[in-house]
């Protein structure tokens, strides 16, 4: 790194010792910068033994890593940097710490940060562990050593394009950058690797192009340690019933898949080596699936439960202990997503919901205390904002829409303005919780539909299939449907709808546009797609030429040689000629995702008719704000945009 991290920058102390407490609730409206600011504090962690808690904090206009020691409640800023912002912290021991660095001030190249280095609690043995290969980091065993494991493909840097997974595991020495290779014997093309706590790799999951198939195929690999020869134990294609392994319980025998047979979710088993096959079922939900949410015990290494990202978060524990933990800090802060940290007799317990961004609090089980340490935005003021409601609705072909649905706080839930705002993807999801975006439109008196239509992943199997080859078709349908639903309540004012959206959401503001131009007053298209030809065609996108094109794109999205009558008519840059009403339209200049073009192209065409156009390009940034600068300016622009055209004092 270019830019010499500074060390032990006295900070005083950090801790309140009074409960978090907010300003009553003013009528005047919250100050757009105040939802887009980045966090003044965040990601807690305590050390091992609980003595010591590291932190993200701010020191001269950047975000700082800082540790505290919880006995004489002293703090010390460990890496800081008028150009970076320290990310990612993880404890190694109790003495020692492995932090990223990224620029959230700079070009989206910038932020997606440097590292890792570690470094000494006191702030000494600073040491860039990437210094002479490029790691990820797989596991820290916090067995008392100062080892870590990591990935990296130094010893494959010339990998098929088809091959998404060509890495190595190294056990590395923190204290001094040196490495040890574990997979000698590797099974190749491996995309994630398993490990159990004694630091032997035990699993690999490969993932590749299948040229046979055309589709992208799983090959799970099994050892019984570092010495023993791999063995294959299941393959699938992608989209087909499978198994992957995610981890090993503390007993390093027991190993944990995710995956589904006929089920329409993916759910959490043991697996049955002799059988070759799923064993026992601990966890399946009704209607998401279960991703990676391990909880352990930090001391046990035991698994004790799972997190998982339903249409609000959920915490299930399989120990009686955790569950009784989790049920006394639920009560305290109801309405919220609370996770635990345990660390020998104290817990960190941090809070965060819809309303909330977050508050983190210290629980001392000798006293039975819970004392408010941080609040991540303390300017957010929970009273002032909107709750997010979920939400299911029933799609014209039968099929259910969940979704979610921001209300503006003390204003009746009649004939309201909307806005429905699109996620991106769109093999992607909305989630509950804190959004600034959603937060700022609401408090300017709109309420806010987020469907998570067809298509969108993580709500089971049924859901997402749906969507294949849906753009602009039945995809575009379950937006129009909820909008729809919103009327017939009576929530909705039918004559002062927008709609709104992101990348895969850019193309849907267009697309509604010229499908349902009688039910949307104007449309806001950021960094959206107009054509699904150019996501194969324009040869600077990343998604040209690539792997996902070949075995993935083309299912989902449409393949621009054989299905090309859909494509065509699914392009909202071919039907331009049908949008009347008003579009804002912003671009990153070096978006990659979703050049330029674009944007170009549609804006040409409908200023050539005639369509009104606000036309906005930043420079520098890529697929998304960035600069905080950009997110204000952004969002000033939609709240006069939205005014204009569906506000109360529109025209």
């Amino acid at each position: 790194m270019k830019h010499r991290i500074l060390h032990s920058i006295a900070l005083g102390l950090l801790l309140a010792t009074a409960p978090l407490s907010y300003a009553a609730a003013e009528s005047k409206p919250v100050p757009i910068e105040d939802f887009f600011t980045r966090p003044q504090y965040g990601s807690p962690v305590l050390s091992p033994n609980g003595d010591k808690l590291s932190v993200i904090t701010p020191v001269n206009g950047r975000l700082a890593l800082a540790v505290i020691d919880l006995k004489t409640r002293e703090a010390n800023v460990l890496a800081s940097s008028k150009l970076w912002d320290a990310s990612g912290v993880r404890w190694i021991n109790n003495n020692r710490l492995m932090f990223h660095v990224q620029d959230t001030k700079g070009t989206m190249e910038q932020a997606r940060g440097q590292g890792p280095f570690a470094i000494n609690a006191d702030g000494s043995g600073f040491r860039n562990l990437a210094e002479k290969m490029s790691i990820s980091v797989l596991d820290v065993p916090q067995d008392g050593s100062n080892d870590i494991l990591v990935t990296s493909s130094k010893r494959s840097p010339g990998a098929g394009q088809d091959d998404f997974g060509n890495s190595d595991v190294y056990l590395m020495d923190t204290s001094n950058g040196r490495t040890r290779l574990l997979t000698f014997n590797n099974p190749g093309k491996v995309a994630e690797w398993v490990v159990d706590s004694k630091k032997q790799v035990r699993a690999a999951v490969s993932f590749y192009g299948d040229k046979a198939s055309g589709r992208f195929k799983y090959k799970v690999s099994y050892r019984e340690n570092n010495d023993a020869a791999w063995r294959t134990i299941t393959e699938y294609l992608m989209d087909d019933e499978g198994y992957a392994p995610i981890a090993f319980d503390a007993d390093d025998k027991t190993m944990l898949v995710v995956g589904r047979n006929k089920e329409d979710t993916d759910g959490l088993y043991t697996w049955d080596f002799e059988a070759g096959k799923p064993k026992e079922l601990l966890f399946r939900h009704p209607e998401a699936d279960f991703q990676q949410g391990i909880i352990r015990d930090a001391a046990s290494r035991k698994i004790v439960g799972i997190s998982i990202n339903a249409h609000k978060p959920e915490i299930h524990y399989f120990n009686e202990q955790w569950a009784k933990w989790q049920a006394e800090f639920d009560a305290t802060f109801p309405g919220s997503l609370n996770t635990i940290q345990k660390r020998g007799d104290r817990m960190l317990v941090t809070t965060s919901s819809d309303i909330e961004p977050g508050r983190a609090f210290l629980y001392e089980a000798a006293t039975s205390t819970l004392e408010p340490l941080l609040s991540y935005k303390p300017e957010i003021n929970p009273e002032q904002m909107s709750p997010m409601q979920t939400v299911k609705y029933v799609a014209r072909d039968g099929l259910t829409i969940p979704g979610y649905l921001t209300l503006p706080k003390d204003k009746a839930a009649k004939n309201l303005p909307l806005v429905a705002f699109i996620h991106g993807g769109p093999h992607a999801r909305d989630s509950w919780g804190f959004d600034p975006s959603v937060q700022h439109m609401a408090s300017r008196g709109y309420a806010v539909l987020q469907p998570n239509f067809r298509m969108s992943t993580g709500l089971g199997w049924k859901l997402h299939r749906a969507g294949w080859k849906q753009w602009g078709l039945a995809m575009q349908d379950d937006i129009t449907d909820g909008v729809n639903w919103l009327v017939k309540q009576g929530i909705v004012d039918p004559k002062r709808v927008c709609i709104m959206g992101a990348s895969y959401g850019g193309y849907a503001t267009m697309y509604g546009l010229v499908k349902d131009p009688d039910l949307y007053q104007c449309g806001i298209n950021y960094v959206g797609v107009t054509d699904i030809n150019m996501l194969f065609s324009v040869a600077w996108s990343d998604t040209a030429d690539s792997a996902w094109s070949r075995y993935r794109q083309k299912d989902l999205h449409g393949d621009p040689d054989k299905d090309v009558e859909y494509m065509k008519k699914s392009s909202a840059l071919e039907n331009a000629s049908r949008i009347t009403k008003p579009v804002m339209m912003a671009y990153g200049s070096e978006d990659i995702r979703v050049p330029l073009v674009h944007g170009e192209k549609m804006r040409d065409k409908l200023r050539k008719q005639g369509t009104p156009v606000e036309w906005i390009v930043y420079a520098g940034e890529g697929h998304g704000w960035t600069k905080l600068e950009n997110q204000v300016d952004f969002a000033k622009q939609v709240e006069s945009f939205l005014g204009k055209y569906i506000g109360d004092k529109k025209n």
